[in-house]
């Protein structure tokens, strides 16, 4: 009780002589991710919208990992300006690579389409760019249509990937 008055008469004293207390120390900045990390923590939210995640679910991630939407969006910017200058050689990426970035385009599609900020906004922005510039090849099949086709083969009780080793095991078998 006492060392609440104390603390009051100093604090009166301070103000008639016009004094001020120093302000109290701004708070350490929060560390910044690598680029690493950021790419680790958003493909868990990929992979968490993929099993059926809410925007509620991908809100509580973020808080849970301390992370800020527009940090992850800005980064997730850089990722996709690289991703497309890297892989912007006029779609011709080979067959699996187009698929890998089928799905990762489906998939930043599905974080879009929860509309959960600015995060979702640049993902659905990226997986349609994706989708636009790397389309599935078109082949025709037997009965004269044309189609996008995943080519791939089932071997055992696993799916591998259409190649000369596989095609071989398969028929094979």
């Amino acid at each position: 009780m006492l060392n609440k008055i104390w603390q009051f008469l100093k604090q009166l004293i301070q103000r008639l002589l016009g004094k001020t207390p120093p302000p109290p120390a701004p708070p350490p900045p929060r560390p910044t991710l690598t680029d690493a990390e950021y790419e680790s923590k958003f493909m868990e939210i990929l992979e968490g919208v993929n099993v059926g995640w809410s925007r509620g679910d991908v809100a509580g991630f973020l808080i849970a990992k301390r992370l800020r939407d527009s940090e992850l969006a800005a980064w997730l910017r850089r990722f996709g300006s690289r991703l497309f200058e890297e892989g912007g050689h006029g779609g011709t990426a080979p067959t699996d690579a187009v698929a890998s970035l089928q799905e990762l385009a489906r998939r930043l599609e599905l974080l879009g389409r929860i509309r959960s900020g600015e995060l979702s906004e640049v993902a659905g922005d990226i997986g349609r760019e994706i989708l636009t510039r790397f389309p599935l090849p078109v082949v025709e099949d037997d009965a004269g249509g044309y189609g996008n086709v995943i080519e791939a083969v089932f071997v055992g009780d696993g799916l591998g990937v259409s190649g000369d080793g596989n095609r071989r095991d398969a028929e094979g078998a």
